[in-house]
């Protein structure tokens, strides 16, 4: 959404319970996205015989990197 040029500039991750399964599932959606920065949530589930259970959460934070000042 911004570019290559960014830094992450806060990242949580609550662990719920074990990644148990037969696969995992991660499911993003953005939270909100500005010009010089966005919020990106994403869930983590494990699956079991087609039942989901909620594995793990992240929020995370990107903001653009200010491009060097030219001297003069």
């Amino acid at each position: 959404m911004l570019g290559a040029a960014v830094v992450t500039s806060e990242f949580k991750i609550n662990y719920l319970r074990p990644a148990l399964g037969e696969r995992l599932c991660a499911e993003a959606s953005v939270v909100h996205a500005g010009r010089s920065q966005a919020v990106v949530r994403c869930e983590i589930y494990a699956v079991q015989g087609g039942v989901r259970k909620l594995c793990a959460a992240a929020q995370g934070t990107i903001t653009l990197l200010a491009e060097p000042r030219k001297p003069g």
